[in-house]
């Protein structure tokens, strides 16, 4: 029988180590609304007419609960992530009302930030699907 090299261990050990490691990141970066326009809240609150019916793609983090019907739904109070630094990011701070169905089987927290596939109607957020992040 013959026996393997240690040298092929101590090189393809770690390279597999990385290569799995790099496969798992680089899969999870945009995570699956990546498809999806940013939400703009500066649109929003120019012409939110103008975004009804469209989905867009909310990175927020939940600042309050403020109602929560049991069979319905609930209804939060979330803030967009953005980049303070960027000037054109800065037009997107502030808070808005978004409506969670009932058939979300999360749980929400204040602090927790999610990335939400939202559609406008009429003049509600609603939330069509959801990831943790």
């Amino acid at each position: 029988m013959s026996k393997i090299n240690p040298l092929v261990f101590a090189l393809g050990i770690p390279f597999v180590v990385i290569a799995v490691l790099l496969f798992v990141v680089l899969g999870r970066s945009g995570g699956k609304f990546t498809n999806l326009s940013p939400f703009s809240l500066k649109s929003y609150r120019q012409d939110w007419t103008a975004l009804q019916g469209n989905s867009y793609r909310l990175d927020c983090k939940v600042e309050q609960q403020l109602a929560f019907l049991e069979g319905k739904g609930r209804l939060l109070v979330v803030s967009p992530i953005v980049d303070r630094d960027k000037e054109m990011d800065k037009a997107n701070l502030g808070r808005l009302p978004v409506f969670v169905p009932a058939d979300a089987s999360q749980s929400f927290e204040v602090g927790q930030r999610f990335k939400f596939k939202v559609r406008l109607n009429r003049d509600l957020l609603l939330v069509e699907d959801l990831e943790r992040f």
